[in-house]
């Protein structure tokens, strides 16, 4: 006798399941709402890659930077943190870092150096760079690139000079130099010099002017002096050929 080894075929079942469709209606939800966790819900770890699609990458601090930038501390916090390169700014109770100055801004600072010592030989005075003024009450404390102490103003820590220079580097804007122009000048600084690279200009801060663009540096304090910017800019490209 054949034993039928094929499996019986069965009736089709009078019970069926809903269709997808109904699934909302049966679950008792709204119209217009969708099965699964609310789209506000989905977070980065239950999103899907797309083939293909690159990764976001993770933001990172630059290896140069502070690990001290950005942080809120009191003045005397401030003050006890060593010494760093670029260097460390105090402004309204947070630490900011300077930029990592470039070639370009580098020979500034010295060239402007080397015409204001030979200014203070004539005449007196002090000259300095990135030396530590303490502004306002808090107070903060700001560095600018170059300094100019002029007769009977003594040279002391953290004491504001005369003459404040700014050198714009290029990953800043024109207007927080200004502000920071403006800040110096609020605290008792006589003159400051605002010094961009980019555009070869400068902008003079002083009783009255507020970053008026000049063709030459002058200062009220520093009587004789006088700076055209294109000579400046002139000893800039000799350097750099």
């Amino acid at each position: 006798m054949r034993v039928n080894t094929r499996s019986p075929t069965l009736p089709p079942s009078p019970i069926r399941g809903p269709s997808l469709e109904r699934l909302p209606e049966i679950l008792g939800l709204s119209d217009g709402a969708r099965l699964g966790p609310p789209a506000d819900c989905y977070n980065q770890h239950m999103a899907i890659r797309q083939p293909g699609s690159a990764r976001p990458k993770i933001p990172t601090r630059p290896r140069w930077q502070s690990r001290y930038h950005g942080v809120r501390m009191t003045p005397e916090q401030f003050l006890a943190l060593p010494e760093e390169k670029p260097y460390l700014e105090y402004i309204d109770g947070l630490v900011v870092q300077k930029p990592m100055p470039t070639s370009e801004h580098g020979l500034l600072v010295i060239e402007l150096g080397s015409v204001l010592r030979e200014y203070r030989r004539a005449h007196g005075g002090a000259v300095g760079a990135d030396a530590r003024a303490a502004l306002g009450d808090l107070p903060s404390y700001r560095l600018p690139d170059v300094s100019y102490w002029a007769p009977g103003n003594h040279v002391a820590d953290d004491k504001l000079p005369s003459v404040a220079v700014e050198i714009r580097s290029r990953s800043q804007t024109l207007e927080e130099q200004r502000e920071k122009c403006r800040v110096f000048r609020r605290s008792g600084v006589e003159a400051c010099w605002l010094i961009d690279p980019v555009s070869r200009s400068a902008e003079l801060f002083e009783a009255r002017q507020d970053g008026v663009p000049v063709s030459k540096l002058t200062a009220v304090c520093m009587p004789g002096f006088e700076l055209t910017v294109a000579d400046l800019f002139s000893a800039l490209d000799e350097q750099r050929s």
